[in-house]
């Protein structure tokens, strides 16, 4: 009888587990002394953390608040219901969230033993408010899968440049006004493209994506403006890309390659804001959001006669410009540590650890082909690894890659002494003393006591040092690669 007691309350408290976790909102339970006791995958994905981040840890080691902003704080001075509040915190894997929850006081044998807390940030409360406005105009039903993959949350990274442009790119998701992103090569503009139509109010709607560069230009005109049956030889009635869009967005890559011509065309279409089908005598309306991008300078271009100067102020009211890896140097340990995560799965590895050795070798290179490039050198470094190796090194680097990355390093030491033969002495202590804490930093994932180690300071004077550089070691902090999970980077 006993036994089957045990057994009903283990099968119980299994179920209870199964609900917290597919609840839609964010549920976390925290005791009074601040150990974290229950954390759903909803409040997880929110905070951008793992169980291993946050079960069983001390809230204050894991959440960047004052105290007094703590919702246990609160409760645990008056044990009352906390409810509609505004909270905004940054998690320990560096993310910043913005949350409205409520909280409730836990009893046991009439003492309070834990806080509960149930909330949601704003894109998801951003999402429920779309989907019951389609739910209201009855179009539910009717809704189709977007075409897209990626939101603003998928784009990883900590650092200043970075977070800039994410804070930009949400607040340009706000309006329909036309869009210009601009960056080099594999620096993950459609990433931001898709991302800025999946946080607009018109989410649920089709995301159409072209690549100017990889379609003839004999096909171009026909798939942008669409065909009429009968208009040539075998063509059928078919709708073009901006009749696609209705209502969504349209995503025009590399839109430096399309020929004058169809600038022109495509100019008249703006204007005008309708369509004729190839073959065919009637206007119809277009009204869909357009987000182009280019890895040229369309000014210079303008300039150059290259590109309509005309077309080009229709199509930069609005420009985001998306930085280089060179430039957001602090987030290539955890963009590293992701691409590592995502081969251990697809190639069957166990590795564990990025070597420093490899990981400096990211740090001095300057990465011309960004993000993209990164995630091939990893993967190329990883095809060399033997399936129990849990280190991966630069050792593992194919021989062509380990010289181009080693060569980078020396030309950029030489251009860094010619850069910085004029400046005084002073700034130049001051710009090397900055660098080898930030390096140290990101060799440490932000640990400021085993920076301290490695440097041979106390931890009170790396902290002055941090204070009078203006460094935040909180942007240094990356996840270990054990605890990184699958997921779309820049």
């Amino acid at each position: 009888m006993i036994k089957k007691t045990y057994e009903d309350l283990e099968n119980e408290n299994r179920l209870l587990h199964s609900i917290i976790d597919v609840v839609s909102d964010g549920v976390y339970a925290v005791s009074v002394d601040g150990t974290i006791l229950i954390c759903n995958k909803a409040h997880k994905k929110m905070d951008g953390t793992t169980h291993n981040h946050v079960v069983g840890k001390k809230d204050v080691d894991v959440y960047y608040l004052e105290l007094e902003n703590f919702q246990r704080y609160t409760v645990t001075k008056n044990p009352e219901p906390l409810l509609d509040q505004y909270m905004t915190y940054t998690t320990i894997t560096g993310k910043k969230v913005d949350i409205v929850y409520n909280s409730y006081p836990f009893f046991q044998n009439g003492t309070l033993s834990a806080v509960i807390s149930i909330g949601r940030d704003k894109p998801s409360i951003n999402e429920l408010l779309t989907m019951a406005l389609n739910s209201f105009n009855n179009k539910k039903s009717n809704r189709i899968t977007n075409g897209t993959l990626y939101t603003l949350e998928d784009i990883i990274g900590n650092s200043a440049e970075i977070q800039k442009t994410l804070k930009q790119a949400r607040k340009v998701a706000q309006n329909q006004s036309t869009v210009m992103l601009l960056g080099e090569t594999g620096t993950g503009k459609e990433l931001f493209a898709q991302g800025i139509h999946n946080a607009s109010a018109y989410n649920s709607r089709p995301f159409i994506a072209v690549n100017c560069a990889a379609i003839p230009e004999t096909l171009m005109e026909s798939l942008m403006m669409g065909t009429s049956k009968g208009a040539f030889s075998g063509a059928l009635d078919t709708p073009g890309f901006f009749e696609q869009a209705e209502n969504g967005t349209l995503f025009l890559d590399e839109i430096n390659s399309l020929s004058i011509s169809l600038q022109a065309k495509l100019l008249r279409l703006l204007q005008d804001k309708t369509v004729r089908r190839l073959g065919d005598n009637k206007e119809r309306k277009i009204s869909c959001r357009i987000i182009s991008a280019t890895n040229q300078d369309l000014f210079i271009m303008a300039r150059n006669g290259a590109f309509r100067e005309d077309l080009l102020y229709r199509l930069t009211p609005i420009i985001l410009d998306i930085p280089p890896l060179r430039e957001r140097a602090e987030d290539i340990p955890m963009l590293a540590k992701e691409f590592v995560s995502r081969f251990n799965d697809q190639l069957a590895m166990n590795i564990k650890l990025i070597a420093q050795d490899l990981l400096q070798l990211f740090l001095s290179y300057r990465w011309p082909g960004n993000i993209r490039e990164l995630e091939h050198v990893i993967e190329s470094a990883m095809s060399m690894t033997e399936s129990t190796e849990a280190i991966l090194s630069n050792e593992h680097l194919p021989r062509i890659l380990k010289k181009r990355l080693m060569s980078d390093q020396e030309t950029t030491g030489l251009s860094n002494m010619e850069a910085t033969a004029n400046k005084p002495l002073p700034e130049l202590v001051r710009q090397y003393e900055k660098q080898t804490i930030e390096n140290a930093l990101i060799l440490n994932n932000g640990n400021v006591s085993q920076c301290a180690i490695q440097l041979g300071i106390t931890r009170q004077n790396l902290h002055y040092h941090l204070r009078r550089l203006g460094i935040n070691s909180v942007l240094y902090k990356a996840q270990s690669i054990s605890d990184t999970t699958s997921s779309p980077l820049p």
